[in-house]
């Protein structure tokens, strides 16, 4: 594995000198080291292509992107359920084929009436991939699964070129809170890394079936770094306080939003949206994801939850990686900003 070398470091450093020179830190501490770095790894081989986790009290919610289920783990990251999405047309060693996948890629919890639900997106890519689900979540006990139609949504998405420019819509995160449903829409050649904002107002009653598909409230473009001369793209997200963001990153190199790649590696990092400006806006602190032993993590992580912050300092995270093999990562990551 390449190591954090001066030469990779520098690379970064050029590619972030053009960020804020705010220092942004969730620790309130502007001179703890920036770092990302792997402590655990547990490999399944019963979860294909992992692509999303959401923690709720005990409990781990795992989807895979050619997977008909979801997954809930321990604490213990041992699988005690699956729950099955949709009834898939065609499924082969467990997997759904690439021209036909559902392409599940985001998850989110959020609150509706007081009960809390997952909310699972695909990434709209193709048309096999503009479903949703709902599923409310009662004391760890998941309930009747909503299927949604995002097709008239993630449309009026892809037609409009400030969100995709000349490239394919790519859903890659979800996140809420109280007010608002943030949506990352991930870089492939002929676009950008883009944060979509909803109203949850508005976009609540879509999801129950009660009304149209609403517009996006803002939409802003984000400037990440390379890795290796290799740009990077939006993978995952979760929220954070006061409207911060976590996000994770991975550099492939592909040239759409539908094949994969060779992996160069992933970044983590904390996004403040000022939905007022009017230029691309730049991570306040951004890490490269290591091994304990410093060199790169190769692995593509594909989304991110918090679980608790560490007595020494720092956080400690979980991700999921996706090794497009069929096999799935899950990474426990010490998190210091």
């Amino acid at each position: 594995m390449k190591r954090i070398t001066p030469s990779l470091i520098y690379s970064l450093v050029v590619s972030l000198s053009v960020f804020s020179s705010a220092c942004f830190s969730p620790s309130e501490s502007s001179t703890t080291p920036i770092s990302a770095v792997v402590t655990k790894k547990v490999t399944f081989t019963d979860i294909p292509s992992a692509s999303g986790i959401e923690k709720v009290e005990n409990r781990y919610y795992v989807i895979g992107d050619d997977s008909p289920y979801l997954f809930t783990l321990n604490e213990d990251f041992k699988i005690i359920a699956k729950t099955k999405l949709l009834e898939p047309k065609e499924v082969a060693d467990g997997r759904i084929p690439k021209s036909v996948k559902p392409d599940l890629e985001a998850i989110t919890s959020l609150s509706i009436e007081g009960e809390t639900h997952l909310l699972i997106l695909g990434s709209g890519a193709t048309e096999y991939r503009n479903k949703g689900y709902l599923v409310p979540l009662d004391r760890g006990r998941l309930g009747h699964v909503r299927s949604i139609d995002f097709t008239a949504l993630y449309q009026a998405l892809q037609d409009n070129q400030k969100v995709t420019g000349s490239a394919t819509l790519n859903i890659e995160g979800v996140a809420a809170n109280e007010e608002f449903l943030y949506v990352l829409h991930r870089f492939s050649p002929g676009g950008q890394n883009m944060l979509l904002l909803y109203a949850m107002e508005e976009i609540i009653p879509f999801l129950m079936g009660l009304s149209p598909a609403p517009a996006a409230r803002h939409i802003q473009p984000w400037a990440l770094p390379d890795i290796e001369n290799i740009k990077t793209g939006f993978s995952g997200l979760m929220p954070y306080d006061n409207g911060q963001l976590l996000f994770t990153a991975s550099a492939e190199e592909t040239p759409n939003a539908i094949l994969d790649g060779k992996v160069y590696g992933s970044l983590v990092g904390w996004m403040s949206p000022d939905f007022a400006a009017t230029d691309a806006q730049k991570p306040q602190q951004i890490a490269i994801v290591t091994e304990s032993d410093g060199s790169v993590y190769q692995g593509k992580l594909e989304s991110i939850t918090l679980v608790e912050p560490l007595t020494e300092g720092g956080y400690q995270a979980v991700a999921v990686a996706d090794s497009d093999d069929g096999r799935s990562e899950l990474v426990v990551l010490k998190l210091t900003f």
